[in-house]
């Protein structure tokens, strides 16, 4: 089975802090929210893996190279636009000769992969999409499944109004080669937004593996707070620095240290003390 990580966006509200950097590689314990997703994928035995770049990809090339020192082999497919979720995937269709493990590379997670591929197996299920169970829902997908675990509902990033489940998609998936065979599509393309309608009204077999494991989007600076706040605490199957690594010196980790708190406190993107508790309350499973 072969591994992918999306890590081209160029995550904008995250700014200022992907001003620097792109967003998989902001540090957490000063470890790259992106070297945690690639430890995920090597646990359950995915050496191989292919990254999709875009937004500053010489900041991910640079340090992670071919993989070598990590005990893997990366590759990468580099786009000079973004192309969506899902449409380097398709465009590089021939790279997928294999199921694949696809993850997101702006979240964090301790998800078991292998009980999520034997679902996969179990249901012969074309696309599988791993969930958790989430108290807010916003700016996230939602699904609504049938008895058997099929999707039969989805909305992205719905309104108030809209919320029919608190089911959310992780933007972890498990894909067979024959996706890519069945539906030729070509230039931006969304999972959540064109191929999800698509398999649906395909009546194909698309299913959602429920998890109750830890998983934390890391979108805005208050996701990110959260999600260093979790692993300083301590989270289940996820291994964090002893001490943490001493990046290099002088690179964009060093840039981001020397600016992150003021940059944090004077974002239009952070909340206040009070609206950071009151989040809390609200995000905190």
């Amino acid at each position: 089975m072969k591994g992918v990580i999306l890590a081209g966006g160029k995550g904008e509200r995250l700014k200022p802090f992907t001003n620097s950097l792109p967003k998989p590689m902001i540090p957490l314990l000063n470890k790259p929210l992106l070297e945690y997703n690639l430890e995920l994928l090597k646990k359950q035995g995915i050496y191989e893996v292919i990254l999709t770049v875009c937004y500053k990809k010489e900041t991910i090339i640079e340090y992670f190279g071919d993989g070598s020192r990590f005990g893997m082999h990366l590759s990468y497919i580099e786009e000079k636009d973004p192309l969506g979720t899902a449409g380097s995937l398709f465009r590089h269709r021939e790279l997928f000769q294999e199921p694949a493990v696809v993850i997101s590379g702006d979240s964090l997670t301790n998800l078991s992969l292998e009980q999520a591929i034997r679902f996969h197996n179990a249901n012969q299920a074309l696309f599988t999409l791993a969930a958790v169970e989430k108290k807010s829902v916003e700016g996230l997908g939602i699904c609504l499944t049938d008895d058997s675990g099929r999707l039969i509902d989805f909305c992205e990033k719905p309104s108030k109004e809209h919320i029919f489940s608190y089911l959310v998609n992780t933007g972890i998936y498990i894909i067979e080669p024959e996706l890519f065979q069945r539906y030729p599509f070509f230039g931006k393309v969304d999972f959540a937004k064109e191929l999800f309608p698509l398999l649906m009204k395909d009546h194909q077999r698309i299913f959602v593996y429920q998890t109750d494991a830890y998983w934390q989007d890391v979108g805005t600076p208050f996701q990110y707070w959260m999600a260093e706040r979790h692993l300083r605490k301590g989270i289940p199957g996820v291994r964090t620095p002893v001490q943490p690594a001493l990046l290099p010196a002088g690179g964009f980790y060093s840039h981001f240290f020397q600016r992150f708190h003021l940059a944090y406190t004077l974002s239009s993107n952070c909340p206040s003390a009070q609206s950071r508790q009151r989040l809390l309350k609200t995000h905190e499973q």
